[in-house]
């Protein structure tokens, strides 16, 4: 949430402010000089940020910035003008700064006032309540996401990377694998939300405009989806896991605010001097790398744990591995990629770290899989599957590829009493739960119409693609 990253830092200026004043005997200095530590401290990265355009670092870059600060102090400290006028200015200006995006906050809620999830606008196919029978054992659901999970032939076609070994581990323990799975949209969360609902988003572009750029009604339908509402309905209790944001509308309950690469907080106080500072509140690289990587390995642990809580109950589980950041090796030991670019994940050598990431997520997932299989009374629908495949750049790997790459991604499914059952042909993760509910609960949902989409300039520009 916003105010919760503000907050403290108004605190912060507030007691500063108090804390001069007592010192210098004058509010008008005490005013300009606080104003000039906040700037001082938190933009630090935009200043980093144009330097480093020109081939500086921080060695070079951080002295100059400190010099200014300690030039502009002396300055207010040596005047004998009080200041007022200034004063006035800056407070005019912090007026402006903080009004002009509140304002478009409001004009923005007000034009566009919030959409519920039960809304039968949201979706084109309605869907019947399946019926509970008291007589059936309901198996636990974990549905687990590991993000930009890309499928086997496109790892060797792509990668060279031969991932046979896990996928005869999944079915060693009793996964049928979808060779040919693929996903609807070309976005994270779209995906999710397209899955976690058992439809396509095709009447969002009219609900939010196609210009809308909000992606917060698509988050809340992965936190409060149709599949956790029908499994409530028969009795499931839901549970929900992140190793980071991606698929919660507000802060993840579960992990430090400063751990995840998404969270608001932490790419604030990213673009501050505590950019420079390692540590338990440090926010160079290698405290920020560390943090996640305790968060990725606590997430899971979570997961594991959960197949000991009484049941039926749902799991919604999604880590960013083997996604970049690529913090871990194929051990998991500890990395650190290389290039800091937002382009470098798509290279030769980020696909190497890329594959690194994803055989020590491979063994996470199969250790998850075998303590929900140890500790489980009746045995578990499990799915493994990735909400698409790799995020490749088109100025490496061309258009073609690109979209190849993006929307397909592993699919695995343990079903319980059928350990050779057949998956739907070609399936599309639109229908992984229409399929689930039809064999386990007794209903009788089409399979929607297998479709693809590409990522355009906005999200909510759906035009269809082919896919081979």
């Amino acid at each position: 949430m916003l105010w919760r990253s503000l907050a403290p830092a108004a605190a912060s200026g507030a007691a500063l402010f108090v804390l001069l004043m007592l010192l210098l005997k004058r509010g008008s200095k005490a005013g300009v000089l606080a104003s000039l530590v906040v700037v001082a401290f938190f933009y630090y990265g935009r200043f980093h940020g144009r330097g480093s355009g020109w081939g500086l670092t921080d060695k070079e870059l951080f002295p100059v910035w400190t010099a200014l600060f300690v030039l502009g102090a002396f300055a207010v400290l040596r005047t004998k003008s009080d200041l007022v006028n200034l004063n006035r200015v800056l407070s005019a200006v912090a007026a402006a700064v903080l009004l002009v995006p509140v304002s478009k906050i409001v004009i923005y809620r007000i034009d566009h006032p919030p959409v519920r999830i039960s809304d039968p606008r949201l979706w084109p196919t309605g869907l019947r309540e399946p019926r509970r029978a008291s007589d059936v054992r309901r198996p636990d659901i974990y549905f687990i996401i590991p993000d930009d999970y890309a499928r086997p032939d496109i790892l060797k076609r792509y990668f060279h990377y031969d991932d046979s070994g896990f996928v005869r581990q999944l079915e060693q323990r009793g996964f049928v694998v979808a060779d040919q799975a693929r996903s609807p949209y070309s976005k994270s969360e779209f995906n999710m939300a397209s899955t976690l609902n058992l439809d396509y988003l095709s009447r969002l572009p009219k609900i939010l405009g196609k210009s809308s750029q909000d992606v917060l009604l698509v988050r809340k339908m992965i936190e409060d989806s149709r599949a956790s509402r029908l499994l409530e309905k028969l009795g499931y209790r839901y549970f929900h896991l992140d190793s980071d944001n991606i698929t919660f509308a507000a802060d993840n309950p579960h992990i430090s605010t400063l751990a995840a690469p998404d969270n608001l907080t932490y790419l604030w106080l990213r673009e501050s001097v505590l950019r420079l500072v390692g540590g338990r509140y440090g926010f160079d690289e290698g405290a920020t790398n560390e943090r996640f990587r305790r968060s990725v390995r606590s997430a899971f642990a979570q997961l594991g744990a959960l197949a000991g809580e009484r049941g039926p109950k749902f799991v919604l589980f999604h880590t960013l591995m083997p996604h970049d950041p690529y913090i871990f090796g194929a051990r998991g030991q500890s990395v650190t990629f290389p290039d800091r670019s937002d382009t470098g994940h798509s290279t030769r050598r980020g696909m190497r770290y890329y594959v690194r990431q994803l055989r020590f997520v491979n063994r996470k997932l199969l250790e998850a899989t075998d303590a929900i299989l140890a500790h489980s009374r009746t045995p578990p629908i499990i799915v493994i599957q990735s909400d698409e495949g790799f995020e490749a750049l088109p100025e490496d790997w061309g258009e073609t590829a690109v979209r190849d790459m993006r929307v397909k991604g592993l699919s695995a499914f343990h079903l319980p009493g059928a350990p050779k059952a057949r998956l739907p042909q070609k399936l599309n993760t639109v229908n992984s739960f229409r399929f689930l509910f039809n064999r386990y609960f007794g209903t009788h949902y089409a399979l929607l119409k297998s479709a693809s989409y590409p990522e355009l300039d906005l999200p909510y520009q759906f035009r269809a693609m082919h896919v081979r």
